[in-house]
């Protein structure tokens, strides 16, 4: 039979609450609060936690936070899906917000907090190893805009800021294509947006302007070495143009007053 624990209404202030809390322990570790579904022989039980409706102001929040540790470090948050059986695949993870019939919809955040006294937490995103076909593709997509005028949204790789007062460096940003064991490596492809009506976005690649001493960056095109064989070559083309000029190519070197 099932269980069920309601509070009930009333028509005066907040509704009322419901607390679970595991028992205290002087002497060694908390108790823990364990919420499992039951086992089913086809499907197993759900588990939903869901915040009350706002009928006239917004719905209730949802919070998952692990237990502070007054003199050492606060526990982990794992929330993940379970291993696969003997057949099938491990379950799906969606992380998102919920869509709006007015105005915006909620962002999303992924953030690690400030440290005192130590490094701040790093962000990984991993796709994990396969023995069968191409490995898992990773793809970051801006958001679109149907607004007639609107701009589409931009994306953004930006390194952290060096903060020394003498020696500190700014991050570097790296993008490499995968290594090929036993064909070619992965390309490295940098395009611009296609204007469907009109011009395509342009490309620039540039070192950023010198502080108040020392110089530029240098910028380096090159292929690679090989051991045996020819070296990659090196192309520089416009395009071709139909009813229009082709474009110019044009090497400038900049004034000095020294």
């Amino acid at each position: 039979g099932a269980i069920s624990m309601t509070v009930g209404s009333g028509d005066t202030g907040t509704g009322g609450a419901m607390t679970l809390t595991a028992g205290e322990s002087t002497a060694g570790d908390g108790g823990a609060v364990t919420v499992a579904a039951g086992a089913g022989a086809t499907a197993g039980g759900a588990v939903e936690i869901s915040a009350g409706v706002g009928v006239t102001t917004a719905g209730g929040a949802v919070t998952v936070s692990s237990g502070v540790g007054t003199a050492t470090s606060s526990g982990a948050v794992l929330i993940q899906t379970s291993n696969s059986g003997t057949t099938g695949v491990s379950g799906n993870m969606a992380l998102k917000t919920g869509t709006s019939t007015s105005g915006a919809t909620g962002s999303y955040t992924v953030t690690t907090g400030n440290a005192a006294g130590g490094l701040a937490g790093a962000i990984t995103m991993t796709i994990g190893s396969g023995d069968t076909g191409t490995g898992g593709a990773m793809t970051l997509t801006a958001g679109q805009s149907t607004e007639a005028d609107a701009t589409g949204g931009a994306m953004t790789v930006t390194a952290g800021a060096g903060a020394g007062t003498t020696t500190g460096k700014g991050g570097a940003v790296s993008i490499s294509a995968g290594v090929g064991a036993k064909g070619v490596g992965g390309a490295v492809t940098v395009s611009s947006g296609v204007g469907t009506a009109t011009s395509s976005g342009a490309v620039l690649i540039e070192t950023s302007n010198a502080g108040t001493t020392g110089v530029s960056g240098n910028m380096l095109l090159k292929t690679g070495d090989t051991p045996a064989g020819a070296t990659g070559s090196y192309t520089v083309t416009t395009g071709n143009a139909a009813g229009g000029l082709a474009g110019a190519i044009t090497m400038t070197v900049g004034s000095g007053d020294t």
